[in-house]
């Protein structure tokens, strides 16, 4: 368990579940955005910065072990292929992130079928 001074653990729990409960209580599609934008946002997002975490660990953790990166143990090793991971994570987000951001369009009404001219009656 992470132990900081100051209740710091404390705090970043409770800022993940109240973004849980802004996922959950959104009304509107910029709201749902907004929440997709703290986790994923590219330099303060949750997910970079979860990122930047794991790819320092596993930077101190070979240095540590003193073995080239294909003499890595394998969970060690699989610290680079969970950063790349967390990358695409962080993308596929921001993509859905964008497509909640779009204003959405009234759906388009077609005329009522008894109500449309015939090509013919037009040309008349």
């Amino acid at each position: 368990m992470l132990a900081t001074p100051d209740g710091d653990r404390d705090a970043a729990l409770r800022y993940l579940t109240q973004l849980a409960e802004r996922a959950s209580a959104a009304e509107t599609s910029s709201a749902v955005a907004e929440v997709l934008t703290e986790v994923a946002a590219p330099v303060h997002g949750l997910l970079p910065l979860t990122r930047e975490v794991i790819v320092r660990s596993w930077i101190a953790s070979s240095d540590l072990q003193g073995a080239a990166p294909s003499e890595e143990p394998k969970p060690i090793a699989r610290l680079g292929s969970t950063a790349n991971s967390l990358s695409e994570a962080a993308r596929v987000i921001l993509h859905a992130r964008n497509h909640a951001a779009r204003p959405t369009q009234p759906p388009t009404t077609a005329p009522a079928p008894g109500r449309a001219q015939s090509p013919v009656s037009r040309r008349r």
